[in-house]
């Protein structure tokens, strides 16, 4: 794989957090990851009674920011990332397996990595691929450039998708790293950078991230500053085209 991608660009994106809204309140947030309202709830009302209902809260982030991405589009690309997924889902099939129950099928359905992803393609009627990934802690950065390639192969659009939340018991003692700016999801509309709003790219970096990737990725879509996203292992630098 080259060290660079080519320019790609980001013709819309929307990010949602518990009650954080506008630059000022998302650049607070980048500081001290608090959200003004713990309780606020994502807005999915746009979506037919029968699928808000089978959405967990990480599915409804992710349908939040991802709807405002793709209205007035008839067909997009899309990939849907997340660290932990359904994790409450998947702790309730093993709660479960472990006391001999039978095991819910609507439960089961919705705790696979891309139910999130089918549920998308269902409430919009839209049969273009989709993706579902996993990459621990660089998922996020992962996903980007897996959107930033496809770009370059020639898609015309490509909806990036992140969504996650904070890790609970008994997992929570598992995860090496542990971000305080849970729940939180975003979404970008990829495209050839001609004509784009906000042209970039990512680079290969010698040094793994300073701080969450979420809060990298938010400094850069609202401080015009440039973004390491990723561990010592996976490092790409998410670069404007101005700062080249």
């Amino acid at each position: 794989m080259s060290d660079k991608t080519e320019y790609f660009g980001i013709a819309r994106w929307q990010a949602w957090a518990p009650g954080v809204n506008g630059p000022e309140a998302w650049l607070r947030w980048v500081e001290d990851g608090e959200c003004p309202e713990p309780e606020a709830q994502p807005d999915v009302s746009q979506l037919p009674g029968l699928l808000r209902r089978r959405l967990d809260h990480c599915g409804r982030m992710a349908l939040h920011t991802a709807w405002a991405c793709t209205t007035g589009l008839d067909s997009v690309q899309s990939i849907f990332a997340s660290r932990h997924g359904a994790l409450e889902r998947t702790l309730e099939l093993l709660t479960a397996l472990a006391k001999s129950e039978p095991l819910s099928p609507t439960s089961f359905s919705l705790s696979v990595h891309n139910s999130t992803a089918g549920l998308f393609s269902i409430a919009r009627g839209d049969r273009g691929a989709a993706t579902a990934m996993a990459a621990g802690a660089d998922t996020l950065g992962m996903s980007l450039l897996e959107g930033a390639n496809m770009v370059a192969e020639g898609a015309s659009g490509v909806l990036v998708c992140y969504a996650d939340e904070k890790v609970t018991p008994p997992y929570a003692a598992f995860v090496e790293t542990e971000s305080t700016r849970h729940p939180f999801a975003v979404s970008l509309l990829l495209t050839p950078a001609a004509g784009a709003p906000l042209r970039c790219r990512l680079v290969r970096g010698e040094a793994g991230a300073d701080e969450a990737p979420e809060a990298a990725l938010m400094r850069f879509l609202v401080d015009d500053t440039d973004a390491t996203l990723g561990t010592t292992g996976q490092p790409w630098r998410l670069e404007r085209a101005a700062h080249v």
